[in-house]
Order: C-alpha cells, then sequence, then structure tokens
C-alpha cells in the first residue's frame, strides 16, 4: 500500500503544473477566546512570566492522562479500556474508510488502462430438421485495449483529492476525540463508584449506630426508664440507615455495569484501589491559553478539517462549469481467427462541456449546495470552539465551588459529629430528649453522604476541565504516526485489540 501511495503522490504532484486549481483557498474563520478563560488567575500569572520570558510550568492540558489519574487500579482500567473498547474500535473503521476513500482519489489522476476480449457464435442448420450433416459452427473472436486519462487542467481532481484528505483527517480527529472522551469517561465512572463506595461505608457505619442507640432505647424501656415510643422512633431511623444502604448499594451496581461497558466486558464486579478520601486530587496548575484550545481539542480539530473538505468542494463543483478534458482511447481486433486480424478498430476522444444556459443548471445547483454546506462548516466551527471554551469555563468555576463548598460540610460533619455524640451523653445522663439523638444521627448521615458525594464530584470535575482542554495527549501511536497521510498502518483489528490502541507512559 505504501508503493501505491508513493505513486499516487508522484502522480499528484506532477499534474499541478498542467492547469491551476479553481475555487477558494482556505482562510479559517477567526475565532477569539482571549487571553485568559473566565475564573481562571493561574494562565493570567504565567503569561506575566512568558511575556518577561520567564520559565512557566507545563499547563494542565500537557499532562498525560497517568500523571492526572494516579490510582494505579484507574491506570490499570483505562489502560483496558483504550485497548478494546467498542466505540474506539468503531473509530478506528472510520478512519480506515475514510483512508482508502482518499486513496482512491489519489488515483484518479492517474491514466487508466484495461484489456478486454470476447468470442461469439452462431448455429446454422438446413431447413429440413436432421442430425446429418451436422450444423455448423460460425465462430467470431475479438481482443483489444482501452485508455483514458482525463488532464486536470482546472484542478477538479486535486480539489476531489482535497476533499477525501480532510475528510480523512477529519475522522482521524475524531478518533482522538473518542479516545479523550473514552479516557474522560472510564475516570468520571470510576470516581463516581469510589464516591458510592464511601457513602455505602457512612450508611454501614449508621446502621451499627443506630443499633446501638436501638438497643439503648429497648433497654430503657423494658427498665420503665423509656416508653415505646422512643424505640419505635429509634428502629425506623434504624430502617432508615438501611434503606440508604440498599439505595447505594444498587447504584453502585449499576455504575459498575456501566464501566464494564465502557471496558468491553459483560457486566459484572468492578475492581477498586485506594480508598476515596485518601485519593489525592490531581496537582493544582493552570488549564493554559485560550489559544492553544483551538490546537488541541479534537473536536474543534475535526471541525476544521471538514471546513477545509467543503471549501475543496466547492472548487470541485466549480470546475464542472468549465470543459472536461477525458483522452480516451480504444483499438483491438475482430476475426473468426486470432491468427488473422480481419478489422482493426479504434476511436479517440477529446472532451465534454455542459454548457451552463443549455442544461447546466444542475451544475449550478451543485455549486450552490457546495457553497452552503460551506456556510454551514463555518458556523459549526465556530460554535465548537465557542462551546468548548464555554466547557472550559465552566469547569474551572466548577472545580472552585466544589473546593468551597467542600470546605464548609467538612466543617459541618465535624460539628454533627460532635453533636451526635454530647446528645448520647446527655441522653444516658437523663439531660436531653431521644429526638435529639435521633436528629443528630440523621443529620450526621446526611451530611456524610454529602462529603462523599462531593469528593467524587471534585474528581470527576477535574475529569471535565481535563477533558474540555483536550486533555489526554499525546495519543499512544503518535511516536509511530507517519507524515504522509497515506502511510500504512495496522489493521483496524490489530489496533483495536492490540499495543497501537493501548495507553502506556
Amino acid at each position: 500500500m505504501k508503493s501505491s501511495y508513493f505513486l499516487g503522490a508522484v502522480a499528484a504532484s506532477g499534474l499541478v503544473a498542467l492547469g491551476c486549481a479553481v475555487g477558494p483557498n482556505h482562510k479559517a474563520p477567526e475565532v477569539k477566546g482571549g487571553e485568559t478563560y473566565r475564573g481562571d488567575e493561574k494562565s493570567a500569572q504565567a503569561n506575566q512570566k512568558r511575556a518577561k520570558g520567564e520559565k512557566t510550568p507545563p499547563t494542565f492540558a500537557d499532562l498525560p492522562w497517568w500523571a492526572v489519574y494516579r490510582d494505579p487500579t484507574l491506570f490499570s482500567l483505562v489502560r483496558e479500556a483504550t485497548s478494546k473498547a467498542y466505540d474506539l474500535r468503531i473509530a478506528f473503521a472510520r478512519v480506515e474508510v475514510a483512508r482508502q476513500a482518499h486513496r482512491a482519489a489519489i488515483w484518479s489522476l492517474w491514466p487508466t488502462i484495461g484489456v478486454n476480449g470476447g468470442a461469439g457464435s452462431a448455429v446454422g442448420a438446413s431447413s429440413i430438421p436432421t442430425f446429418y450433416p451436422p450444423a455448423q459452427l460460425d465462430g467470431q473472436f475479438g481482443i483489444g485495449a482501452s485508455a483514458s486519462w482525463e488532464p486536470d487542467v482546472w484542478g477538479r481532481l486535486r480539489r476531489l483529492t482535497q476533499v477525501q484528505l480532510h475528510r480523512f483527517e477529519a475522522e482521524d480527529e475524531d478518533r482522538r476525540g473518542v479516545y479523550v472522551a473514552l479516557v474522560g469517561d472510564v475516570a468520571e465512572s470510576y470516581f463516581s463508584l469510589m464516591s458510592l463506595d464511601l457513602q455505602r461505608s457512612f450508611a454501614e457505619q449508621a446502621v451499627q449506630t443506630r443499633r446501638e442507640t436501638l438497643t439503648v432505647f429497648e433497654q430503657r424501656s423494658s427498665g420503665g426508664v423509656g416508653n415505646d415510643l422512643e424505640v419505635s422512633r429509634a428502629k425506623a431511623s434504624l430502617r432508615q440507615a438501611e434503606a440508604s444502604v440498599l439505595r447505594v448499594g444498587l447504584a453502585a451496581t449499576v455504575t459498575e455495569n456501566t464501566l464494564a461497558f465502557l471496558l468491553a466486558r459483560p457486566p459484572g464486579p468492578i475492581a477498586r484501589g485506594t480508598a476515596l478520601d485518601q485519593l489525592e486530587l490531581p496537582p493544582d496548575v493552570p488549564p493554559g491559553l485560550p489559544s492553544t484550545l483551538l490546537e488541541r481539542r479534537p473536536d474543534i480539530r475535526a471541525a476544521e478539517k471538514r471546513l477545509l473538505a467543503a471549501n475543496a468542494t466547492i472548487g470541485v463543483e466549480m470546475a464542472d462549469f468549465f470543459p472536461r478534458f477525458e483522452l480516451t482511447g480504444f483499438l483491438g481486433v475482430v476475426s473468426p481467427d486470432l491468427s488473422v486480424a480481419d478489422a482493426v478498430r479504434g476511436g479517440v476522444g477529446l472532451f465534454h462541456w455542459t454548457l451552463p444556459f443549455l442544461g447546466g443548471e444542475k451544475e449550478r445547483a451543485d455549486y450552490d449546495a457546495a457553497k452552503a454546506t460551506w456556510e454551514g462548516a463555518t458556523a459549526f466551527y465556530e460554535r465548537t470552539a465557542v462551546n468548548a471554551f464555554r466547557e472550559v469555563a465552566n469547569a474551572l468555576v466548577t472545580i472552585q465551588m466544589l473546593r468551597e463548598q467542600r470546605v464548609a460540610v467538612d466543617g459541618q460533619v465535624q460539628a454533627l459529629s460532635d453533636a451526635q455524640a454530647h446528645a448520647m451523653d446527655r441522653y444516658r445522663g437523663g439531660v436531653a430528649n431521644y429526638l435529639d439523638v435521633l436528629t443528630a444521627q440523621e443529620q450526621l448521615l446526611l451530611a456524610q453522604l454529602e462529603v462523599a458525594d462531593l469528593m467524587g464530584r471534585q474528581h470527576t470535575a477535574v475529569s471535565r476541565l481535563y477533558r474540555a482542554l483536550g486533555g489526554g495527549w499525546p495519543l499512544p501511536d503518535d511516536d509511530d504516526k507517519k507524515d504522509d497521510a497515506g502511510d500504512t498502518k495496522e489493521s483496524v483489528a490489530t489496533k483495536a485489540t492490540g499495543n497501537q490502541a493501548t495507553a502506556s507512559p
């Protein structure tokens, strides 16, 4: 395949001199993202240092995913997902389809040569049906060769090759987007699972505490100090905690099944690593400049490639307004005996041209449609870029707000934990009412569940910022990526299941 692409590249470069390529040249729309993201002060400080010539640390998106997600178990899950995930295999297949379409477009620049042959016969007989004398066989044979070539005078074929090249590049960027999204989805599902584990741990602790409380209430009731109302309320509180354990357990099972699907596994249990309350957040580093986002995010890059393809399509349709030169020829012989040529036949064609004012409305309509497609692709590119800025800004403010909220709820948990202990001591001393104990226990459990949820959301918010910045680069195969878009790569199946799709630091 490498040799065919090499010959195609030679043809493409050699035929450029035959004529100019009609149609507009691409100019990327200007999308202004500002000097910093909204809610980001660190990048402003880094920009000042950069302007002074000082060295600045790498941005958050420059970190490889294994430096962001530092849990060994999560590392193993991400590697497994990127080696065999369904979406990634589908993306590889789409890239291969686009690659072959580009290859076919390159070969359209070359002459086409064909050889054909045939034989015919007719059976004759006398007017009286008989098997003797036998019927006579009249045979005729023919063989010929044909050749055709369209000189790319107006650049129609070159523009068509550009269209297929940019579509191939767009599919490749989509593949990158699937990779980045897959890493983020696995991480977020894992953090959700760890958060649910922590919530279940708190709920199980609450069950144990409320069982002990129920025992105390039952003992006081049997001793004539308490009453049945206290016991009933304690039982209800215990059942509420047990229901919380079941509810969280159900959510954890569903999350495990979701994560197993991302790993291309059947539904089943998922291994856990470091507990969420022991897992550190990734390093707090600046996200970088908004201008780099346009160069990094796969969806923005894919949108620009499709805009390039739409621009080249205008050139293809514009070239149809001009005469299309097609050099065709045929030469062959016809004879009942291949050793003697009774007839030699041949012909040559030069060009055809559909005049714009005589049947050319189809070409005009196709040209107008191509322009409309380009306008839509331009709007889509701008929309994709602005949406990327929005996602980064939302992720930044979410991280900041969750950090502040976590500080407040941590303080609430500590205060409620103390309140629960004090309420129980006062109840045993006959000073506090049983409602003080149950209320403190219920409030503590709710606050603990909120803390566990916040921990998971914090890690998820960091993961979403990393994804919004186009993090996860370089991809595992970037080191082996060829300069020529037509270079041979491994088969889709090999990439989807082998080391080529497996991330490693």
